[in-house]
């Protein structure tokens, strides 16, 4: 259905973007609350639009936008992780002394384009999506101005995302030039004809090398440890959900119709093997080398994005959007307790700085500890239930060796999640750094990440069936 009312999500965010700079510019309301409440009005308005849409398949611009119902899915997800990483940024951006207006409009440029992503089956647009996305995440990785780290962190993450571009135009140029046409749907009649044709498979691997890099597969992962580190918290908390489910999705999309007929189904499934393997044993390796939380957290990302891997080769839509849902609780929960630890324009996120926090904070304790576990994979959490559900599927599909090692991986990663939690309960030693506890905003998006975790674990009924919905309402190759 051809409507134009479908584009409301996006001309929500693009327009609200578009007021909070026009009012940064010539308004008198840089240091009040409005910024804050047009940012989270539009992501509310965007969130409810696009539900109106559900079971409608609505779309524009002849198909090349398309509303469907895991497009609608994923708007919910980006406009809930837009929405909650505003509200931690509340208190952290007054600190660091940023400016409201760039940082609000940034973040729903950088949201638009997340959904811009998902909304599309035309490569050229999928790509001008992922470009608005990573032109607002470059500025927004640099933020902290006085930081050496943040400002490094963005140079590095525009180096290396420009390199990961220059791969994915020239693969879809050698896409295009086999197949006369950017959309998903015209080149999967073109399948048959494409076992034997070099430049496909050229334009294919370097399409697939350009979002490897925004979801950080190895060996594309070298810009995330230190992006992650050097970006403000909050920042890198959306970087941690955003970007992955955004790319992860597009990849469901694109790989939908190469892993169907049998005779490219093998040599992609070793491709996608091998990268799922090495991001997991890599990611979760030299996470046990890291004393800095935060890029601790970050190895774990790159290990989780194996897992997703596994998703991505057995077409299990059902798991990964689910993995994904949980894994937004879990880490925004866990960069949130890390911005509890960043007092007075200050960060401390190395492990001795999580001494005896139970003592001090035990609320923020026993909270980091239940996003960990869960991110560790333990019953009765989200994080554990999203695992089980991937995992099965494959060993169900014939893919036994490599669960064996992502199950092996996982008990790898137990040893430095854990790690944190012995930092926190059994320390002889007590850090003594201030603790923003009294936060009420902040100690609301940690309760409402923890309830996440805790729901889906437990009652993860509704949801699946709204995720089993809109995979089994994707049209048919």
């Amino acid at each position: 259905m051809n409507e134009f009312a479908s584009l409301s999500p996006l001309l929500i965010l693009v327009g609200a973007s578009l007021i909070i700079l026009l009012l940064e510019a010539f308004g008198q309301w840089s240091k009040r609350w409005l910024h804050s409440l047009i940012a989270l009005a539009s992501l509310g308005g965007c969130a409810i639009f696009a539900a109106t849409f559900w079971g409608k398949g609505a779309g524009y611009f002849q198909g090349t936008y398309t509303l469907d119902n895991i497009a609608i899915l994923m708007t919910v997800l980006f406009s809930l992780a837009g929405f909650l990483v505003i509200l931690v940024s509340l208190s952290y951006m007054i600190q660091h002394g940023f400016n409201r207006g760039e940082y609000f409009s940034l973040l729903l440029f950088a949201v638009s384009g997340l959904i811009i992503m998902t909304t599309s089956e035309d490569l050229i647009v999928i790509f001008l999506g992922l470009e608005t996305l990573s032109v607002a995440s470059y500025v927004l990785a640099g933020l902290k101005k006085e930081d050496e780290k943040s400002s490094e962190a963005a140079i590095k993450y525009f180096l290396l995302g420009s390199l990961a571009s220059s791969f994915l135009v020239l693969g879809l140029a050698f896409i295009f030039i086999h197949s006369q046409s950017f959309s998903l749907k015209e080149i999967s009649f073109v399948i048959d004809k494409s076992e034997n044709s070099p430049l496909f498979l050229i334009g294919f691997s370097l399409v697939l090398i350009g979002f490897g890099f925004k979801v950080a597969l190895v060996p594309f992962h070298m810009w995330t440890p230190d992006v992650y580190q050097g970006a403000p918290t909050p920042i890198t908390a959306f970087f941690s959900v955003g970007p992955k489910a955004a790319g992860f999705l597009v990849l469901f999309r694109l790989l939908r119709p190469f892993l169907e007929p049998i005779f490219s189904r093998q040599n992609l499934q070793i491709i996608l093997w091998l990268l799922s393997a090495l991001t997991m044993i890599v990611g979760n390796l030299v996470a046990l080398r890291q004393k800095n939380v935060k890029r601790l957290l970050a190895y774990s990302s790159i290990a989780h994005a194996g897992y997703l891997t596994i998703a991505l080769m057995t077409q299990d839509g059902q798991g990964l959007i689910f993995y994904l849902l949980a894994y937004l609780f879990m880490n925004i929960g866990a960069f949130s307790i890390l911005i509890a630890l960043s007092p007075n324009g200050q960060e401390f996120h190395e492990l001795d700085d999580f001494n005896g926090l139970a003592t001090r904070a035990p609320w923020l304790a026993a909270s980091m500890s239940v996003f960990l576990v869960s991110l560790a994979g333990f019953p009765p959490t989200a994080g554990f239930l999203a695992k089980f559900y991937v995992f099965s599927t494959a060993v169900r599909q014939g893919y036994t060796g490599l669960v064996i090692i992502a199950v092996l991986t996982s008990l790898i990663s137990v040893f430095y999640y854990l790690r944190i939690i012995v930092h926190m309960y059994m320390s002889k030693q007590i850090s003594k750094i201030t603790i923003k506890a009294d936060d009420p905003i902040l100690l609301v998006v940690i309760f409402f990440c923890l309830y996440g975790v805790l729901q889906l674990g437990l009652f993860p009924g509704r949801v699946l069936t709204l995720i089993q919905k809109a995979v089994l309402s994707l049209p048919p190759l």
